[in-house]
């Protein structure tokens, strides 16, 4: 199923604007890659998170689209899964240190790079699991850094500006 047509446009709620959809996804194409280079609109990287003492791997075969044929209606359900599994990998971290180990494997999705807006409205929709121990998130990050790429993001998060501006200075 694909973006349907009322979705192109919508009505800002605090401004009564018009914005039109510029980007959207529905995960709708089985056997879809994530690895870097083969998707338009997303890149699942193969790295470990040592930005931020993290305990997950992430690869790219972690992120596949899980279809649902069986669902109530007739086209079926699909969506974006994101396996996180208690299994350990050895590999490259963002800095270039090899053989770092971590003891879970899950995936990282990021648009760095491949869509970059200054203004609108975003919506999501997602499940997330349920209980205790690891951290499932949905960042809207920006393009000013690149998450897990350490000092790439120094200085910037929480801070976001509304306009594009190579002369704008760093919060304090």
């Amino acid at each position: 199923v694909n973006t349907p047509a009322s979705a192109s446009i919508m009505t800002g709620p605090t401004d009564g604007k018009q914005y039109k959809l510029i980007f959207s996804d529905e995960f709708n194409e089985p056997g879809r890659k994530f690895a870097n280079g083969k998707d338009t609109k997303w890149t699942a990287l193969d790295v470990g998170d040592t930005s931020n003492q993290g305990s997950a791997f992430y690869l790219a075969k972690q992120a596949t689209i899980a279809m649902d044929d069986s669902a109530a209606d007739e086209a079926g359900v699909s969506a974006l899964l994101i396996l996180t599994e208690n299994k350990s990998h050895t590999g490259n971290s963002p800095t270039g240190d090899t053989g770092v180990q971590m003891p879970f494997r899950s995936a990282m999705m990021q648009t760095w790079n491949k869509f970059c807006f200054t203004g609108g409205y975003v919506e999501f929709r997602a499940r997330q699991p349920r209980g205790a121990g690891y951290w499932p998130a949905l960042w809207l990050f920006g393009n000013l850094g690149r998450a897990v790429y350490q000092n790439s993001n120094t200085g910037l998060w929480p801070w976001s500006y509304d306009r594009c501006d190579e002369d704008l200075e760093l919060p304090q």
